[in-house]
């Protein structure tokens, strides 16, 4: 395929805001994106919520607090305060683009500063919609939809472009710099928020280029989550408005003395409590329906309906904190390979805050696309050598159908890894994951994306088993009975 000065893996938030800041910078960019650039991913599903730090000091001091206390210590120190101090600037450039943000201000010194911006309604796939059209609009990007990303090619020590699945085709992309940004891998449970094409692809191919993960333990699992009569999912300031949750003998389970803070309290709090209940409703009979209407106009479509029809919840894996280390310049170990978004890991520690992932994405995805397009470039070539190399790990085409093999692995997370963990159960879990990984080694796939996609789910259910097993202690998104 056509050299691109910068290659980007992932058509989310991070993926076409670093393709943006590239192009920016003077490098023409290219989004491989494996389903639809701006339709697809966690972007589209997200509440569009970006909360970021004042640019204010007695308030970007309160959010600095919070954000550290969230991520309990584990947060890498030079990234943290890089992402605290500069957040509300880089809003700003996002501000100039036009996008439909409603931004929100908090008042210090008589003076009002923005610490949130959302779309209304609160909805990912409108800010997506309109950074797509932008990109199709304003830049000269290209876009690569349908293209999945197997693996990075290197060649002496440096990344020099992407091989790639598309229409059954596997293709080499060769690049100058290449980004890694296709996000996390919530489909590794049984229960997750994401779209199903988030699989931990970033997390299999950086390691197999050569780079570590860290924190893959810290996975947040989102209390705020309707299952039934439809999905949805609570923007959680409804709690503020007279929602609150119930179980299914009709008690409000969070009105505890260790939980002063009801349904408002930390993700993994409220996930924990949901969890040891046998069901969780939304009760929204004493909720202020015109806040309800205006905020969250599908859930209140829902209580319409039939309000007599419980609206039930349960939590579901959300985001990993975990990933690729994550520096301040988005620079990874391997030359001409940088990271943002969701790969990343390091920045929020063992548990983010609420409303920071989007903010992430503004302030890393530009960083990266900055630095890929002024670092030094690979020359445009036919790794050839390499290209065997990596095609010799590759299963030969047939038709096996993989998802059974799947649903297993999933079931198995979410039974034995999840919200609550034992040793037990991990051991359980790891022995289980090794017999599908020998098992997956004998097929003979009917589409070699859904072979990618496993072995990325394989290894990161692994990478998340063997980093919970030699936490012992629980903290922050990780909590085990058997400490």
């Amino acid at each position: 395929m056509p050299y691109s000065p910068v290659l980007v893996i992932g058509g989310g938030l991070a993926g076409m805001y670093a393709a943006i800041a590239a192009e920016e910078a003077g490098a023409p960019a290219t989004i491989l994106c494996k389903c639809r650039t701006g339709g697809s991913g966690n972007s589209v599903v997200a509440m569009s919520v970006h909360r970021f730090a004042p640019d204010a000091p007695g308030l970007r001091e309160d959010y600095r607090r919070r954000f550290l206390a969230s991520g309990a210590g584990e947060q890498d120190a030079d990234t943290a305060a890089f992402f605290v101090d500069n957040a509300a600037a880089y809003m700003e450039k996002l501000r100039a683009y036009g996008f439909p943000l409603e931004y929100r201000c908090l008042e210090e010194d008589g003076r009002e500063y923005p610490y949130l911006a959302c779309c209304r309604p609160k909805q990912g796939r409108i800010l997506a919609k309109a950074v797509r059209a932008w990109l199709e609009e304003k830049t000269s990007v290209r876009l690569e939809d349908g293209a999945a990303a197997m693996d990075i090619v290197k060649r002496d020590g440096r990344a020099v472009g992407v091989l790639a699945e598309r229409d059954g085709e596997l293709l080499f992309y060769p690049a100058g710099a290449v980004i890694l940004a296709c996000g996390g891998a919530g489909n590794v449970y049984a229960a997750t928020s994401n779209t199903s094409d988030v699989t931990g692809d970033g997390y299999a191919m950086a390691v197999r280029a050569g780079l570590p993960l860290r924190g893959m333990e810290f996975v947040q699992f989102y209390p705020y989550r309707i299952y039934s009569p439809g999905r949805a999912d609570i923007f959680p300031d409804i709690f503020e408005h007279g929602a609150v949750f119930r179980n299914e003998k009709g008690e409000r389970f969070m009105d505890d003395p260790r939980w002063p803070k009801k349904e408002l309290e930390n993700r993994d709090v409220v996930a924990r409590a949901m969890y040891w209940q046998k069901e969780v409703r939304l009760d929204l009979s004493g909720c202020d329906m015109a806040y309800l209407e205006r905020e969250c106009p599908n859930i209140a479509a829902m209580y319409r309906k039939d309000p007599s029809r419980p609206l039930l919840l349960r939590p579901v894996a959300h985001f990993f904190m975990g990933g690729v280390p994550l520096r301040k310049d988005c620079s990874t170990d391997v030359r001409g390979l940088y990271v943002c978004g969701e790969a990343a890991g390091g920045l929020h520690g063992a548990n983010r805050l609420a409303g920071s992932a989007l903010s992430e994405t503004v302030v890393f995805g530009r960083v990266a696309g900055e630095n890929a397009a002024r670092g030094e470039k690979a020359p445009e070539l036919w790794p050839e050598a390499e290209l065997a190399e990596l095609l010799r790990g590759y299963p030969d085409p047939g038709e096996d159908d993989l998802r059974p093999l799947k649903q297993r692995l999933r079931d198995v997370m979410w039974q034995n890894v999840s919200v609550i963990r034992e040793t037990a159960g991990m051991e359980t879990a790891l022995r289980e994951i090794g017999e599908m990984e020998k098992e997956l080694s004998g097929l003979r796939p009917a589409r070699f994306r859904d072979w990618q996609e496993l072995r990325s789910l394989l290894f990161t259910a692994g990478s998340i088993t063997r980093a919970a097993l030699a936490r012992k202690e629980s903290l922050g998104a990780h909590c085990r009975t058997d400490e």
